[in-house]
């Protein structure tokens, strides 16, 4: 795993951390404690910048969030999401999103919203572990 990117808050405290994973080819977005929407807005183009610069030239076609750390909801961003951050990541290369829930209610809630609410482009997946996500990637692409 290379870590990519350290997301810090105005604080400076960790938020939001981006790495890339080359044996299974996918990028890793590991979210822990509460974040604004706006936090979530940043980083989440971070990591588009990524998409953008190095996975499309990687064929990298899986975001992975890991929300398990995540505290509170942020399904006032789905249709932001959905409308505006899968569209342009989808134009490099990303075709699925998948969400490690979070046990937090709030969280949880939030990404079954954005499963729910997927758009034609990029399909999101629920998973309960990283592990369970890179098997649905190995099972579903051979990586």
């Amino acid at each position: 795993m290379i870590v990519v990117d350290l997301i810090r808050n105005a604080s400076g405290e960790l938020y939001a951390k981006i790495s890339y994973e080359p044996q299974k080819n996918y990028l890793l977005m590991k979210w822990v404690g509460p974040c604004t929407e706006e936090e979530v807005k940043t980083a989440s183009m971070r990591m588009y910048e990524w998409q953008k610069r190095e996975g499309s030239k990687r064929n990298c076609k899986f975001h992975v969030h890991d929300t398990k750390e995540l505290e509170g909801a942020w399904a006032g961003l789905v249709d932001w999401i959905n409308n505006y951050f899968f569209p342009l990541n989808y134009e490099f290369g990303l075709r699925y999103n998948i969400s490690i829930l979070s046990p937090d209610m709030f969280s949880k809630f939030s990404s079954v919203e954005l499963k729910k609410r997927s758009n034609n482009k990029v399909t999101t997946i629920l998973c309960e572990t990283i592990s369970q996500a890179e098997s649905w990637i190995f099972k579903n692409y051979g990586l």
